[in-house]
């Protein structure tokens, strides 16, 4: 007999084995060898009462029935050639376009990958040379490269977009080339960018084992239809031609010179709203104690998460990314550029807790303002561009001609609220360094006053959260893409060129690792049902 039960289990009272099976035996009542297997579904932490909980849903298999473990499909059929069939080309290797690669391998297409960054162990060393030198490579960074942007900005999977489709086969796919199966349960889970290079790893050596071609430093600069406008293949930036039936473009949010390629070629693109804000980082032990009220002190729990949403009087204003024990990272991929985001590695062992905070923007909010936006479908990413610039000139304006790059202009929560500089700032995170300013004269002045609105409300429900050991850091402004890339919500289509699937987080239709993986199975499982072949990848 199977039983779905709701229990509760005291932090630090074990969550596997035994003390799981007892607890499920107390709650049916039943003598604990009665039960045969007890299933995870999902797990959370209640940090609201005196002693902490985890919240557990669990399947009971009671004898004489037998948990049966169910299989999922993942092999790779080797691709079939046919002079009929060029295949199909994936632009892009993060999320979107793996996940895309992969099911399309599964149902036996042949694929050609291109990615304009570096394999991921090479990508390793060129995030490590831009964190402690300032040295940029603007074709390999945290944007560009195997994995995508997630692969090296921590990892998370936690999305709210479960009406894209089974989040579950994400998760499974990941498990299956080498995640902790605790991401199957877990209610935020979580990779860790120390873990994330050798699961892509995986991926990508199942491609090829499929018959997958891979290339990477392969920059797409043109795309080619036939005579009747459907597409028939990409141009790389040495003039070397990837013939394909089929184009996914999966480039993530920083292809800016694609999206004004498409333009050019006049074909559809639309502005989008997107975020930006800054980057917040606390003392880990500080919100340690705000969210379990010194509970940590007596029971053996996770280093401590938060996740805000607030209405304010202007905008919107919500936390993301959020990265206990994690470290604040340069995440640009232009070198007159600031941009900074988190991640944090599969053990989150660090001293401080940092997460995005962030107000939508919009074209209407801006004019009204004063802001003067460019025409066209580009106002808001020439506007991002712009305010990355700002910030990138004040870190340089403070560096004072010493060779330092990608300073990050920053100050104290306390102060910003007040609207005046920093005298000192406090120990931070981020290697490249920080200068102090005045928050309030870069960002855009309605999203600064709606986060000072945003923080004194956090304040009301978390004393101590307000705090002058809590750094403004900025620009957070890479949370999703300012274009979107127009398809038919049917066949996932572009409309103008048939054959071409815009797809993931750059095409403007996820916003992270989970929901770009999930728009890529979409996109590919919809190629495939076209053809009437098999879509059943992770299922």
């Amino acid at each position: 007999m199977k039983t779905t039960l709701r229990i509760k289990l005291q932090a630090g009272s074990g969550l596997h084995g035994k003390a799981l099976e007892k607890a499920c035996a107390e709650a049916l009542k039943v003598p604990l060898n009665v039960i045969s297997h007890v299933r995870l579904c999902r797990l959370s932490l209640d940090a609201r009462p005196k002693i902490p909980c985890y919240e557990a849903l669990v399947e009971v298999y009671t004898a004489p029935d037998r948990y049966v473990e169910p299989v999922y499909h993942f092999e790779m059929k080797k691709a079939a050639v046919s002079k009929k069939q060029a295949g199909v080309v994936v632009v892009g290797m993060g999320p979107a376009g793996l996940f895309a690669a992969l099911a399309l391998c599964h149902a036996g297409v042949k694929v050609t990958l291109l990615e304009r960054g570096r394999r991921v162990d090479e990508r390793a060393k060129d995030v490590g040379a831009l964190c402690r030198e300032g040295r940029l490579d603007t074709e390999s960074n945290y944007a560009y490269g195997e994995g995508g942007a997630g692969c090296f900005s921590d990892g998370k999977l936690y999305t709210r977009s479960s009406k894209r489709g089974d989040i579950s086969r994400v998760m499974r796919t990941f498990v299956h080339y080498g995640a902790d199966p605790a991401i199957l349960y877990q209610a935020h889970p979580h990779l860790g960018s120390d873990r994330m290079p050798a699961i892509v790893r995986r991926m990508r050596e199942a491609l090829l084992e499929a018959g997958a071609e891979i290339r990477f430093s392969t920059c797409v600069k043109e795309i080619l239809t036939d005579s009747k406008g459907r597409f028939a293949a990409v141009v790389d930036q040495n003039g070397v031609e990837y013939k394909g039936d089929v184009l996914f473009l999966a480039t993530g949010n920083s292809a800016d010179d694609l999206y004004r390629y498409i333009d050019r070629k006049g074909w559809a693109l639309e502005e989008k709203p997107f975020a930006l804000g800054v980057r917040v980082e606390h003392p880990q032990a500080l919100i340690n104690a705000l969210q379990y009220k010194g509970a940590e002190k007596r029971c053996d729990l996770p280093p401590a998460e938060y996740a805000f949403v607030e209405k304010t009087s202007l905008c919107d204003i919500f936390s993301f990314c959020m990265c206990p024990g994690g470290v604040v990272i340069p995440a640009a991929t232009e070198k007159d550029g600031l941009v900074v985001n988190g991640m944090s590695g599969s053990g989150r062992h660090g001293s401080w807790a940092n997460a995005g905070w962030v107000g939508g923007v919009n074209r209407d909010l801006l004019v009204a303002e004063g802001c003067r936006l460019s025409p066209g479908v580009f106002g808001l990413l020439d506007y991002r561009r712009a305010l990355e610039r700002r910030f990138f000139e004040a870190g340089r304006a403070f560096a004072a001609g010493d060779g330092q790059n990608f300073i990050a202009p920053a100050q104290r929560m306390t102060d910003f609220l007040k609207g005046k500089v920093s005298r000192n700032l406090p120990a931070t995170s981020y290697t490249r360094g920080v200068c102090s300013v005045d928050m309030n004269g870069l960002l855009p002045a309605y999203i600064a006053r709606s986060l000072q609105e945003a923080f004194r409300q956090v304040e009301a429900k978390r004393r101590g959260f307000l705090t002058q050991e809590a750094l403004l850091l900025g620009l957070e402004s890479r949370t999703s893409s300012p274009v979107r890339i127009p398809r038919d919500s049917d066949t996932f289509e572009h409309p103008q060129v048939a054959g071409f699937y815009p797809c993931g987080e750059g095409a403007g239709y996820a916003g992270g690792i989970t929901s770009s993986a999930l728009d890529g199975l979409n996109c590919a499982e919809s190629y495939l049902r076209d053809r009437g072949m098999d879509c059943n990848f992770a299922l």
